[in-house]
């Protein structure tokens, strides 16, 4: 599917700067290891996340080149062989907290306290600012 699609993302240039820029297809990897608990979406429809706002203006740190934007409505178009309870084309909400979905306590309910993302910073349950993901906008 992605040598078909160009993929472009709102990047961060710099404090009140962003550009359109194209950007890389997602992977179902983590670094270099394969992600087979993930799936890769095709925003529908966004909005403007408050963490976005902070950076963009100045308040808050990031790197140049973080690709903005984690609050979507997506459809699946390719996903791990792990995934449960999705299926290909299935429509998605993407919230602002991030959980792994798989630890103890997320199994229980609890993904405002995920043990596995983000644990060396705090923050993880409201989303974070350099939290930039790439996303499939055609």
């Amino acid at each position: 599917m992605s040598s078909n699609h160009a993929n472009r993302g709102v990047v961060y240039t710099g404090p009140g700067n962003v550009e359109i820029q194209k950007i890389a297809y997602p992977e179902l990897a983590i670094g270099n290891r394969s992600c087979h608990h993930g799936v890769i979406l095709k925003v529908v429809t966004t909005n403007i996340c408050g963490s976005d706002q902070h950076m963009v203006r100045g308040r808050t740190t990031a790197q140049p080149g973080l690709v903005l934007g984690h609050e979507i409505t997506g459809m699946v178009v390719e996903m791990g062989r792990d995934v449960e309870y999705l299926e290909l084309g299935d429509i998605v909400s993407v919230p602002f907290n991030i959980a792994c979905g798989r630890c103890r306590n997320c199994r229980e309910g609890n993904t405002g306290v995920c043990l596995n993302v983000n644990p060396g910073r705090a923050g993880a349950a409201f989303g974070y600012v350099d939290m930039g993901l790439s996303l499939i906008n055609f």
